[in-house]
């Protein structure tokens, strides 16, 4: 499979999302980024950092349907390549097909899947699988580890690419910790088909959740035009907004903080210490401890206000 983005499109991406300096001159030579742990881990983070996770295109364009053709995913995330980039994000099928051709780009070895969801109630992921609503990265490095990538699942995704290891531990942000599971979802008829189980806990101790499985089966864009149909309508059906957006260190300014919040300014490396989150005019602050509202909003005109001050989003 071929990247559809340029060479010059992925230099201009990799030097957008600011990463460490000692994968600074890759911007120059894309094809040469390093297919190791901890490079993958730094772009993925910055990935993450850089784009947010949002579904303001089904509410805020004249079909109200995400455009998930990746040329016209780059021009809204990135810009014309005269342009500077935008500060958009995207929803899932937006995000995550962006961050797969960067990485075909990139000389990873990379797949698409699809996900089935659970849905929640007050948050918490409750019931029955549902049917094909969201979309990760499967990488392969050259070690032959495989690893998933989740470059928009909101508040509750992973802050890292995990590696397909059964019943590895990892944190997340805070306290809670993500974990992959190979096994089977309570519907399933045939235990011999084991997918792969995304599941958290807000702690040490507590109960693990599922929030959705998958399995290591390609999906191609053909795949994903027919899923954002759906998920784009359902989205605008219910008329949830939501913008969610990682923190990096050292960029925390302009976040009302608390004592003790924010302190690995100057670091180096890419670390992810916050999120900040838009959930239907209510703007929620998370730095690793308890989630606070910092604003709301009461009328349209106070919506496109927030979205700009708060994520720099301008509609």
């Amino acid at each position: 499979m071929i990247s559809a983005y340029s060479e010059a499109q992925l230099s201009k991406y990799l030097a957008y999302l600011a990463l460490p300096s000692q994968y600074a001159p890759y911007a120059q030579h894309p094809a040469s980024f390093p297919k190791t742990e901890d490079a993958l881990t730094a772009l993925f983070q910055c990935q993450i950092t850089r784009f947010p996770y949002d579904n303001l295109s089904v509410h805020y364009s004249e079909t109200n349907l995400a455009e998930i053709e990746p040329q016209r995913i780059y021009v809204k995330l990135m810009g014309a390549e005269v342009e500077n980039p935008t500060g958009r994000g995207g929803y899932c099928l937006e995000c995550s097909i962006f961050f797969y051709h960067a990485l075909l780009g990139l000389g990873f070895d990379v797949y698409m899947t699809g996900v089935r969801n659970r849905g929640r109630i007050d948050g918490i992921p409750q019931g029955e699988f549902r049917g094909w609503t969201h979309i990760v990265n499967i990488i392969k490095l050259p070690t032959g580890q495989e690893y998933h990538a989740d470059a928009a699942f909101g508040g509750d995704g992973a802050t890292r690419p995990l590696p397909l290891i059964s019943g590895q531990v990892w944190q997340n942000l805070g306290p809670q910790q993500v974990r992959l599971v190979y096994g089977n979802m309570p519907k399933q008829t045939r235990p011999e088909q084991k997918v792969w189980l995304y599941q958290y806990r807000n702690g040490v101790g507590k109960e693990w959740n599922t929030f959705y499985s998958f399995a290591e089966f390609e999906f191609f864009q053909d795949d994903f035009e027919v899923m954002n149909r759906f998920t784009s309508w359902e989205a605008r059906e219910r008329g949830n907004f939501w913008v969610v957006r990682f923190i990096r260190n050292g960029e925390t300014r302009g976040l009302p903080l608390l004592e003790g919040e924010g302190s690995l300014l100057g670091e180096d490396d890419v670390s992810v210490v916050g999120k900040i989150m838009f959930v239907n005019d209510v703007v929620k602050l998370n730095m690793g401890g308890k989630t606070r509202v910092v604003d709301q909003f009461g009328t349209e005109e106070e919506r496109l206000r927030g979205l700009k001050k708060w994520f720099g989003i301008s509609i």
